[in-house]
């Protein structure tokens, strides 16, 4: 059974200043980039800042607020997900924390994403998991291979529903943004494949600490695939939360978008979000704002806004969110401890067992 570990003793020098990683020298950096992509966007293009604004100006905010709010609700269903793929993991009858605590951990993840490179969000949700939990770090880096994994194949799914209705705007442009999510299913099956096929080959080459890691590391990724039923749905609701903020956007700023095309460029734009600049900077906006003047009737003042509205959900708020919870959870002990977030718990904490967390 896995126990709690009480956070007390974990920095005894005390808890890492917001400023010393938010207002690191990476994020001014991250910051900066975004500026000088936000002058690319608009030279490249030959936006009109004053037209691509008035759009924004002129926009619904009651359909923006709804799209904040949707586009929220995709943490819940991620955590939710990540939850059963964690007991699936550990096994049956083992502590597993509530979907509020596996959220907060899926939004710090994004968060980590925004302000930071080459996309560590994935290992410093495992690290912040392993920290709270006395969890395997291996074993929950497995979880979120199985996780990436079932995005991976959704995402095919999603873009095969699509894509036949938009061949006559760009069919180069739609087949290989779908090429691209195929071929990274094809990558992850690949990893998958080999942390099974080779398990026994690796045990017994492998030294003996890494052996371990490696067990844990595929007990984590392969051990995740049960209960799929439950696991594909609150993927997809993910997915179709992520869709349905773009929608919402185009709503409000009343550019009148084609459902397969919103699935399209919501997707897409997950895909550019691969680019390990912080938060996919430079390639979301310029990469977006391209395909839509490819694929619509949209004006590249059209598209400028709507890529500015939405980038505005997807990059700005979450770092404002992703920067206040940390400070509370920095602040109020309360909330990155799981016994106060017990939606969906089970299991039982084990009186007096505090370990250090496994690898």
């Amino acid at each position: 059974m896995l126990p709690f570990r009480s956070r007390s003793n974990e920095h005894p020098e005390g808890p890492v200043p917001i400023k010393r990683r938010v207002f690191s020298l990476p994020s001014l950096v991250s910051l900066a980039l975004a500026g000088a992509f936000l002058f690319f966007l608009v030279t490249r293009f030959g936006v009109d800042p004053g037209a691509a604004w008035s759009l924004v100006k002129d926009s619904n905010p009651w359909y923006l607020v709804l799209a904040v709010l949707v586009h929220y609700t995709t943490f819940l269903f991620r955590g939710a997900r990540w939850r059963i793929l964690l007991r699936n993991a550990q096994g049956e009858g083992s502590a597993v924390p509530g979907v509020l605590y596996c959220s907060q951990l899926v939004l710090l993840g994004w968060f980590a994403n925004s302000v930071a490179w080459f996309r560590l969000g994935d290992a410093y949700r495992a690290y912040l998991y392993r920290d709270e939990m006395g969890a395997s770090f291996s074993r929950t880096i497995g979880t979120l291979l199985a996780d990436r994994m079932l995005d991976a194949i959704l995402v095919v799914l999603l873009l095969l529903a699509a894509v036949p209705f938009l061949l006559g705007g760009g069919e180069i442009v739609t087949w290989t943004v779908l090429g691209t999510a195929v071929a990274l299913v094809f990558t992850l099956t690949a990893v998958f494949l080999v942390l099974r096929l080779a398990k026994g080959r690796a045990l017994r080459i492998l030294p003996g600490w890494l052996a371990e890691r490696y067990q844990r590391l595929q007990e984590g990724a392969v051990g995740s695939f049960r209960q799929l039923p439950p696991v594909i749905i609150l993927g997809m609701l993910g997915w179709l939360s992520e869709v349905g903020r773009l929608y919402l956007v185009a709503h409000a700023l009343n550019l009148g978008l084609g459902i397969p095309l919103v699935i399209f460029i919501a997707l897409a734009n997950s895909l550019l979000t691969l680019v390990p600049t912080p938060g996919g900077i430079g390639a979301v906006e310029s990469g977006v704002a391209g395909l839509l003047v490819r694929l619509s009737s949209l004006s590249v003042n059209a598209a400028a806004a709507l890529v500015l509205v939405d980038r505005s959900i997807t990059y700005v708020s979450v770092i404002i969110v992703g920067a206040l919870l940390f400070v509370l959870r920095q602040a109020i002990p309360q909330w990155s401890h799981p016994k106060h977030l017990e939606v969906g718990f089970e299991g039982t904490i084990p009186s007096g067992q505090e370990p250090g967390p496994e690898v």
